[in-house]
């Protein structure tokens, strides 16, 4: 799928499956949103995936929704209509779910290596 860079192109739905949210609920988040999604007519504008740890462990369940992306933590069941509603459909990301970004930390210090074409460590 091509990248999806606004409301007019649709969204990406990231949930985490990762080991902490996944026993917290997120796997059934994932049927839940595929069904809100359709409920409000946006099957073929929303994509949504279960992805592997986010890093977001102590906010879990999360949920990534792109483009943004907006990070939302704690996210429940009776969470993804509202997520849905007025989001997905009405483009305004749900406050009381939101999260901050956090900045990614590198694992060791990394060099790139052109010629080789992948990171080294």
């Amino acid at each position: 799928m091509s990248e999806l860079d606004g409301a007019d192109n649709g969204y990406r739905v990231h949930v985490c499956y990762g080991p902490h949210c996944t026993p917290r609920g997120g796997r059934s988040l994932v049927p839940a949103f595929e069904a809100a999604i359709r409920r409000a007519g946006l099957g073929d504008r929303v994509e949504v995936l279960a992805t592997s740890c986010r890093a977001r462990c102590e906010d879990g369940p999360s949920v990534n929704v792109y483009p943004g992306p907006t990070f939302y933590g704690w996210v429940e069941e009776s969470d993804i209509d509202t997520i849905v509603e007025e989001h997905l459909v009405g483009g305004r990301p749900v406050a009381r779910l939101l999260v901050r970004p956090r900045p990614v930390r590198p694992v060791g210090r990394q060099r790139y290596t052109g010629k080789a074409r992948r990171w080294t460590g």
